[in-house]
């Protein structure tokens, strides 16, 4: 008798255990789905930062070797400029949502101003045009003024002169012309800074990404 009754007192224990699990669960899930999310946040973020990094890489490489990604130049290179952006799941039209920047900055020095002039000991654009909606982004090393040519590839004619035309460019010290290695007066500095928007994500500035590349 003892027996049974001891029998169907640990039957009758069972179903009291039933449901705990879930409750368990119901209230884990205030703390492991804002991880869940926020990883996938995260994560998503930081692969589109790299492709960003990576196509100012590329860009800037190109640009470096002489290829010309400016509306009135090569047609073929501003093909291949929106093939490259593509990656992104943006364009780059005036009403896109991305923006890329082509700037070529030198230091004049004695090398381009043996007998002195305006801009000679600032670093100053020679070249700057544009891919993209510009409103996105300006550039972070200043934006040119000065006088353009006719040409359309964005070069400019009175670097030398001009106060408008200097950088903020300040990555590298200004070269001390002694014919030493390093960066000297008078060669070119080729930067290619890319942003675009965050797809819907919040992104890590101005709600998207920003890289530049230096050659």
């Amino acid at each position: 008798m003892s027996g049974a009754v001891a029998k169907n007192t640990m039957r009758n224990r069972k179903p009291s255990n039933r449901g705990t699990s879930m409750v368990e669960f119901t209230m884990l899930i205030p703390v492991w789905l804002p991880l869940l999310i926020g990883t996938m946040w995260l994560g998503s973020s930081m692969v589109r930062a790299q492709q960003v990094q990576q196509m100012a890489r590329d860009l800037g490489s190109m640009y470096s070797r002489g290829v010309d990604f400016s509306a009135a130049g090569n047609a073929g290179a501003s093909a291949t400029l929106s093939l490259i952006t593509q990656q992104l799941g943006g364009s780059l039209t005036s009403s896109g949502t991305g923006v890329v920047i082509f700037s070529t900055i030198t230091y004049p020095g004695t090398a381009l101003c043996p007998t002195g002039c305006t801009n000679s000991a600032n670093f100053v654009f020679r070249q700057r045009y544009t891919q993209g909606n510009t409103s996105l982004w300006t550039s972070n090393f200043g934006t040119p003024t000065g006088t353009f040519d006719s040409s359309g590839d964005g070069n400019l004619t009175d670097f030398l002169t001009n106060a408008n035309d200097r950088s903020t460019f300040n990555l590298i010290p200004a070269p001390l012309q002694t014919g030493t290695d390093g960066y000297q007066a008078g060669q070119p500095i080729y930067v290619v800074e890319v942003f675009f928007e965050a797809n819907g994500l919040a992104g890590v500035t101005k709600g998207g990404d920003y890289a530049y590349a230096i050659f």
